[in-house]
């Protein structure tokens, strides 16, 4: 009830200081509003844009068409922003005949250049060097350059685009290491240190600091632990290190391809998913077997990896069926794992295609 001179002083300089805090507080949020506006939103899930590829061959057209249908949906366009960069997220785990189409890639390049983007600021990542050069996306090793159609490609098994700071701890122990040492008791802080570090798996850090969005172009095939690899496995399991170590069975790899997704660094700037059906494959997958592989004229895109992964899905058991091969069963667990933490829809029921016509269909 009683206030000294001094006190009074110090309850004016406590007022100050928190009208100051609030009026800090007030310019928050519109910061926040600025950020978020640099990134392009995501379209809706479960929509699938679809068109079939034109007749003169190529993706110019089609790549054009849904970017524009994609902007259309979203109300933005997508140009440069303040990181002046984009990603393209490659596939070439399965070998050439099964890695991103060349073509494919230049189109999105070459629609991209359009939108304002340098070529010097695209930048294409896939995880094993000697995976992009055998696909020829990066140039022979007698060649010394490191780009493809003057764009810059990181491979990031050379390690150069990990970061310590950044990585996807999983409880799934790595694969115990046969060795007689492993069970000498005078090795156990050494092994436990390896143990905790074999559990980190780094995570891609130019598609999370260096670009203001990232596409992801995947491939379509089988895999007997994933069920299906495809825009969720490339955009997670082969954009990390150390993925092998979730192939033991479906369940740990459709989890880690679930939580990696997940990650809000990671999914914030993932903002287009696509994948030419020209060439997948329906069986003895992982790997490319030309015997196994199927040609359609179709290009699809969506903002929804899970949507995509599921009309895949449907179409390699189809072909199973057709040619007398045990389907696909259950259904891949990373659909169901992925939907619960918001990332797509998985029920066929709810997924729209909504198809873009192009101007010339190939016969």
């Amino acid at each position: 009830m009683f206030m000294c001179q001094v006190d009074r002083r110090f309850g004016v300089l406590v007022r100050v200081f928190l009208l100051l805090c609030w009026f800090s507080l007030l310019n928050i949020p519109s910061k926040l509003v600025a950020i978020s506006e640099e990134i392009p939103p995501m379209g809706p899930l479960g929509l699938v844009w679809e068109t079939q590829l034109s007749v003169n061959g190529g993706y110019m057209n089609e790549v054009e068409a849904l970017l524009v249908a994609y902007e259309a949906a979203v109300k933005k366009k997508i140009n440069p922003m303040s990181r002046n960069k984009v990603g393209l997220k490659v596939n070439t785990r399965g070998g050439r005949g099964l890695s991103t189409q060349l073509d494919l890639l230049r189109s999105i390049i070459a629609a991209l250049v359009k939108r304002g983007f340098t070529r010097e600021n695209i930048l294409i990542v896939d995880f094993s060097e000697h995976k992009l050069r055998q696909a020829g996306i990066l140039p022979l090793l007698s060649d010394s350059g490191a780009q493809f159609d003057g764009c810059p490609v990181l491979a990031l098994d050379s390690r150069k685009y990990f970061d310590a700071d950044w990585f996807y701890d999983s409880p799934l122990p790595p694969v115990i290491e046969r060795k007689s040492q492993f069970f000498d008791s005078s090795n156990v802080p050494s092994l436990t240190k390896m143990s905790a570090q074999k559990r980190k798996s780094y995570l891609p850090t130019p598609l999370l600091f260096d670009v203001d969005f990232w596409l992801n172009i995947a491939t379509g095939v089988d895999d007997p632990a994933l069920g299906i690899d495809g825009a969720l496995a490339n955009a997670t399991l082969w954009n990390v290190s150390n993925s092998q170590r979730f192939l033991v069975n479906q369940a740990t790899a459709s989890a880690a391809v679930a939580e990696i997704a997940a990650i809000p660094e990671l999914r914030e700037r993932m903002i287009l998913h696509i994948m030419s059906m020209e060439c997948y494959q329906f069986i003895a997958g992982p790997f490319f077997n030309s015997i196994y592989t199927r040609n359609e004229q179709c290009l699809r895109m969506s903002s929804d990896p899970i949507a995509l992964d599921r009309l895949l899905f449907d179409r390699i058991n189809e072909l199973r069926l057709w040619e007398g091969f045990p389907q696909i069963d259950p259904l891949p667990r990373q659909f169901p794992f992925a939907a619960s933490l918001g990332m797509g829809i998985f029920e066929r029921s709810a997924i729209r295609v909504h198809t873009i016509q192009s101007p010339v269909t190939r016969p």
